[in-house]
Order: structure tokens, then sequence, then C-alpha cells
């Protein structure tokens, strides 16, 4: 089987467009099927109603129509290290997105690892995954929902959005427009100057920086102030004997509650 070439990272850039759907089974898998079927890096697959919709650790992401479900098939020609720097810097377009169309006073924040809150309650949410095909090499998706006329109840994290928060006249395919154009600027901007930017710029977005955050780990928690996220993207805590811990993968919540509930059906 022919390996196919890769093509310049400039010719890359070029390559973005829309695929729209009024139902899919999930738009992730969607771009999956779109890049073992020949598709190309660049494609953005957005569907009105998904009816397998998924987060983080196989939770299941509720996909009732009028919110957004976007997700973004890459070839980032980087280390498989770097992708899920990705996961921040869709945060960011996504904040960048959303907050002109906002009352004022509305507060948007990045919430690690792959969280967008509104006034300290999820407004959306970030779902990477890699991938390898013979022909092509290493892929990334980028998915991506935001919450804009609805919001699950009985979440794990308390939940919002748009229409709750008093933005009107403001639809799905608005969001969409405006996060393809933020999505693409700060791609070509990893691209050509690294982590370094946008790691700064979604620390200047984060939710919990300087308190004391309880880190949900499958068989520990714990409990730190955050500091801020490393090179890799992992979170730091400044825990009580001084030392500091890297988390890589973990569900954050506020210190101070004690104990949330198990996670429930309703969005990651």
């Amino acid at each position: 089987m022919a390996i196919a070439k890769k093509k310049p990272v400039s010719d890359l850039l070029n390559d973005y467009h829309l695929l729209s759907f009024d139902v899919l089974d999930s738009t992730n898998e969607e771009a999956k099927r779109l890049a073992k079927a020949g598709g190309g890096h660049g494609a953005f697959i957005w569907a009105k109603r998904q009816m397998a919709g998924k987060g983080r650790m196989g939770r299941e992401w509720v996909s009732q129509e009028g919110n957004l479900f976007v997700s973004v098939l890459l070839q980032p020609q980087k280390p498989l290290a770097e992708f899920a720097q990705l996961s921040f810097m869709a945060a960011v377009a996504a904040i960048e997105s959303l907050a002109p169309l906002l009352p004022k006073g509305s507060k948007l924040a990045c919430k690690w690892p792959n969280d967008i809150l509104l006034d300290d309650k999820k407004l959306g949410g970030i779902l990477l995954e890699s991938f390898q095909t013979p022909e092509a090499g290493a892929w990334l998706v980028v998915g991506v929902g935001i919450n804009v006329e609805s919001f699950p109840p009985r979440t794990q994290f308390p939940a919002t959005c748009l229409k709750d928060a008093g933005v009107e006249l403001v639809s799905a395919k608005i969001i969409l427009s405006r996060f393809i154009h933020h999505f693409i600027e700060g791609y070509n901007s990893w691209h050509k100057k690294g982590f370094a930017p946008v790691r700064k710029s979604w620390t200047g977005h984060a939710w919990g920086l300087g308190e004391r955050l309880c880190a949900h780990l499958p068989d520990e928690e714990i409990e730190g102030i955050a500091q801020g996220i490393d090179a890799d993207g992992s979170l730091t805590l400044l825990l009580d004997d001084g030392s500091k811990h890297s988390v890589l993968a973990a569900d954050i919540f506020p210190a101070e509650i004690s104990k949330y509930s198990s996670p429930c059906k309703g969005e990651d």
C-alpha cells in the first residue's frame, strides 16, 4: 500500500472546510471515519444533533438540538506528545468566540483540563482523540461542545447554557462561525510559535488558580493550591508539605466541597 506524502505545513493551514449534518452518532466518530476514508486535514464536522456524543473517560455528552457540536480533523505534523496542547488552544478559541456575546459582568473561564465555564458553571467541553492510519500517519480530532440553548440536569459539575445567561438571538451556527475563525487563528499561531503563547493565554482565563482544589483520581484524591499548568499541560498543585505535584489527568473540584456525587448520565 502506498504511503501518502505529507503536505507542507503552509498547505495544510489552508485546507479548512466545513461538513454539516442534521444528525450523527458523534462528530468525533465521523471525523475518524473521514480520515480512514481518505479525507484530509482541516475538516470541521458539525452536527445539529448527536445520538451518541461522548465526553472524557467514556462519559455520555448529552446532545440536544440547538447546542453546538463540532469536531476538527487535523494532522498536526508535530510529536504526538504535543497534541494535547491543542485542548488548551481550543479552550482559548472558544472563550474568544463567546466573550463578546455575553452580558456585561459575565465571567468566562477555562477549567483544567478541558472545560469552559460561565460564572462558575460548565458551558462547554473539549475532547481530544488521536489515532493513526497506515496511509497518513498520526491524526488528531478536537471535539467541542457548547451549551447554547439547553444543558443537562444533575451533572457532576453544575452546568449552564448561553440562553440562561441572557444571550438572546444567538444560534449554534453563529457560535460555530465565530469559533472556526478563532480556532484557525489559534492553530496557525500554535504551529508557528509553539505552546508558550497558548499556555499564557489559557492561564489568563484559568479557573481556580491560587485556590485550593481537589483532584479526583481513579484511586485517590489530592488537595493543593493550583499553581498553573506545566509545559506538557499537566496541572501543578502545591501540597501542604510544600512539595509540588503534577496531575496529568483527573476531575477537579473546589476543595471545600468534600464530596461530589459519582459521575452520572450527562455531559462530562
